[in-house]
């Protein structure tokens, strides 16, 4: 991260109102079509309007773009953009800290208003937001570099309704660690030696499930009813991708897919992965048998290079 000022002044406080013309608005569109054109990248979305998920934000390398209506816009500044559920309130994280401190841009979508509130100081980073399903908090990775290596070192909880930050340092944390919710919001979970741990809001240990491999990618790890959790298989398995059992840590299935990347739940039978095709690479939903049954999405080779990664906000 860059340590070149920010596009805000502190001004002596720790939150501060804004505008949400921070966030850019984008041109203007024709009405919502099934096929979307992504600004800046040869990616082509695919939507109904019907689908539990939209695209909401994507990040190309360290550039952030936001949807807002019909169309999407760089974010200059930020380098991520996530959506709370319902599409009413994001978190903005910029791409450099203001007077030695990192920060996020918490904006209401739909008062079209929002708040710079600091996060931690510098050296440290925060990001990776997540958000409570209910879209009340949002959890983000604190992350100190190590020479050329960030590790992390617990996470800060951003309160929606309070506009405030909270940071926690996680004694013992794995350093590849990164934060989200469970399904109630109660706890945050990250992978921890080969499994999954369950951490309280304090940083307290509240359970380890031993040996499940590392929590899965996207904006949620768990099924939409809670029951399952997913992870990147252990590397024992013949299999990439494992859903277990949330409440008693047995193992629910083995899907025999081999994604790039995993972009979250599409319902409690389907997820979604990122596949390659043909040299170049599609967002598909995939069944528990490792059947894709519709593409989302189709991504050019160039634009995967560059660390392109679409966030998915659940309707």
């Amino acid at each position: 991260m860059s340590v070149t000022p920010g596009i805000y002044r502190l001004l002596g406080c720790a939150v501060i109102a804004v505008s949400v013309a921070a966030l850019t608005p984008p041109t203007a569109h024709a009405a919502e079509s099934a096929d979307l054109t992504l600004p800046d990248t040869r990616v082509t979305v695919r939507e109904d309007p019907a689908d539990p998920l939209k695209v909401t934000s994507y990040t190309v390398g360290n550039v952030a773009y936001l949807r807002r209506d019909t169309g999407f816009a760089k974010q200059t500044g930020y380098q991520e953009i996530t959506v709370g559920p319902k599409g009413g309130m994001a978190v903005a994280v910029p791409t450099s800290y203001t007077g030695g401190r990192d920060s996020v841009l918490l904006a209401d979508l739909v008062a079209n208003n929002s708040t710079r509130i600091q996060t931690v100081d510098k050296p440290l980073v925060a990001k990776f937001a997540h958000w409570t399903r209910n879209g009340g908090k949002a959890v983000l990775t604190v992350q100190r570099k190590n020479g050329t290596a960030w590790e992390t070192t617990g996470f800060v909880v951003v309160d929606a309704t309070a506009k405030t930050a909270r940071r926690v340092t996680v004694t013992g944390v794995d350093r590849t660690a990164r934060f989200r919710w469970s399904p109630d919001g109660a706890d945050v979970v990250a992978a921890y030696q080969g499994g999954t741990r369950f951490y309280g809001q304090d940083g307290a240990v509240r359970r380890t499930l031993l040996k499940t491999g590392v929590p899965a990618g996207g904006e949620d790890v768990f099924s939409p009813s809670g029951k399952a959790l997913m992870t990147w298989c252990p590397v024992t398995y013949t299999e990439h991708v494992c859903l277990w059992n949330r409440t008693s840590g047995k193992l629910a299935a083995k899907v025999n897919v081999q994604p790039k990347a995993l972009l979250g739940w599409w319902d409690d039978k389907h997820f979604l992965a990122v596949v390659p095709s043909a040299g170049s690479y599609r967002v598909v939903v995939v069944d528990l048998k490792g059947k894709a049954v519709r593409v989302l999405a189709a991504i050019s080779a160039e634009d995967w290079d560059k660390k392109l990664y679409l966030s998915y906000t659940r309707r």
